[in-house]
């Protein structure tokens, strides 16, 4: 059987967004005396050991906090693996029979992975995802959201009343996949759980459910893929795959690592070029173009497949023959623009001088990426890289002298109301002590007097000091290094002005 905890068979089609193994993690409790805040996020079913117990207490597999004698409520911040929109929640008080707690609540924000306990505690952006809401002990609490939540979620707080105990908590919902991750140069896993992939139908997950194949990594043991009953009829098992993004496969990965006695004698993949197929339409049979025919597979091996022809698709149907199991399943390919996408390039070509200077201030970069339309987001990208590098030192020096100095007030700098407009975003929030202030405009000022053009940083995410830091070792380059240093951090910008750009675009 299967080591993870299986979910609601209503919620299957769903992407449990705090799952352990793409990166979530529970970064503060006001209190976790009797059990850890971690256990939260295991991926196996809470255990309940019989006289088990610690120098604190009974041992309990899940997060418990001591009994509170002052006014208030316990709660936890759990960073999630897959940021997105929440649809429902799984409060597991498996085991937590005489020390649950009575009701909780969840809130849940958009803030950087980055964001600290402290950051995390002192937000303002907080939004109620479940109201208080009664939970019952030794019970695996299924609370659906009335509407699935229209803010993204990048972490969200439990709030249990007034303390005790909770097993696990998984929260359910469609991820929130980085735009970028489908404009970047080179192919993507169109089918990785983290990128938005999942499972829409399967035929049979009797020992461990298809969802295991899109998880990151190779897996752990046999328990941590998918595997079917033993078929005794003729035919095949078989997943429906709905793909993270529309997109051209170029390659499949199947991977039946640590299935030795049980692995699929062959695969065969189909692919369906729908965006919104009715599940009559994902579960019948048949009607499907093969992208991969009959291929042999052999146990315990990554196998890698390729398409006999270019296939675009936005679900694959994977056929394992006769049954048995597999770990894991890649799909490499190129997402295709989307209809809000195409509509945004399409602006963007016909967008004056401007905005395209905006993101570079160099006329030669912008005449080359207008002279050439790009075909799709991605290859604007691809463009705008290979046009960047190909500018001379004076073009350099004229996208360098349209920014305003670090610590530099806007209005005080020679550029385009554009680049000012971006360079408030870059510069972020920070607040400049008046010696960090005085230490900066020195050290810009010694900058420029040894290169002769302004010091570049991609700012975002930078606090003032570190900026400041950053600029305090580079004066010591030469000035070649110091160009090739100043252009890598102009192209970081250029790339997030058009990212933004783009983003507001399609929002």
């Amino acid at each position: 059987m299967s080591s993870r905890q299986k979910s609601p068979p209503d919620l299957a089609h769903l992407v449990n967004l705090a799952e352990d193994l793409t990166g979530t993690f529970v970064v503060y409790a006001t209190d976790d005396y009797f059990a850890d805040k971690e256990n939260l996020i295991r991926p196996d079913a809470p255990q309940w050991i019989e006289d088990k117990y610690t120098d604190k207490g009974k041992w309990m597999d899940g997060w418990e906090s001591q009994r509170r004698r002052t006014p208030g409520h316990d709660y936890c911040i759990v960073r999630l693996g897959t940021p997105g929109f929440i649809h429902a929640l799984v409060v597991d008080t498996t085991w937590f029979r005489g020390n649950a707690p009575t009701h909780i609540a969840v809130e849940g924000i958009d803030l950087s992975h980055t964001a600290t306990a402290d950051e995390l505690n002192a937000a303002t952006s907080w939004t109620t995802i479940l109201e208080r809401t009664a939970v019952l002990p030794h019970t695996e609490n299924q609370l659906s959201l009335a509407a699935p939540s229209t803010t993204k979620a990048s972490h969200v707080r439990l709030h249990i009343f007034p303390d005790g105990g909770v097993a696990r908590l998984r929260v359910f919902g469609v991820v929130a996949a980085d735009e970028r991750t489908f404009w970047r140069s080179g192919v993507t896993d169109l089918a990785a759980i983290e990128n938005g992939g999942t499972i829409a139908a399967v035929s049979d997950a009797f020992f461990g459910p298809p969802s295991n194949l899109l998880l990151p990594g190779r897996g752990v043991n046999m328990g941590d893929g998918w595997e079917t009953k033993r078929r005794r009829t003729a035919g095949s098992d078989w997943c429906v795959i709905k793909l993270a993004r529309r997109g051209v496969v170029e390659r499949i990965e199947l991977d039946t690592a640590f299935f030795k006695g049980n692995a699929p004698q062959a695969v065969v993949v189909e692919a369906l070029d729908e965006q919104a197929p009715s599940p009559e339409r994902l579960r019948t049979l048949g009607g499907w173009p093969v992208a991969v025919s009959k291929t042999p597979l052999v146990q315990h091996r990554r196998h890698v497949i390729e398409p006999e022809r270019p296939t675009t698709a936005t679900h694959l149907r994977v056929h394992i023959f006769p049954h048995g199991g597999v770990n894991r399943l890649r799909v490499f390919g190129n997402a295709t623009d989307t209809d809000q996408e195409a509509r945004a390039l399409r602006t963007l070509h016909q967008a004056d001088d401007a905005l395209w200077l905006s993101f570079c201030a160099s006329k030669t970069w912008m005449k080359a990426l207008k002279a050439a339309p790009a075909s799709s987001v991605r290859a604007l990208f691809q463009q705008a890289d290979a046009a960047f590098w190909q500018l001379t030192e004076a073009d350099l020096l004229e996208a360098f002298a349209a920014h305003p100095k670090i610590g530099e007030h806007k209005a005080a700098a020679t550029a385009t109301a554009q680049s000012a407009a971006w360079s408030t975003a870059e510069q972020g929030s920070a607040t400049l002590t008046t010696t960090t202030t005085e230490r900066l405009a020195t050290a810009n000022q010694t900058y420029v007097d040894k290169f002769g053009f302004i010091y570049i940083v991609f700012a975002a995410g930078k606090s003032a000091d570190l900026m400041l830091e950053i600029l305090e070792q580079r004066v010591d380059n030469d000035r070649a290094t110091e160009l090739e240093t100043a252009a890598r951090e102009q192209l970081k910008i250029t790339r997030r002005r058009l990212e933004n750009w783009l983003r507001a675009q399609v929002a």
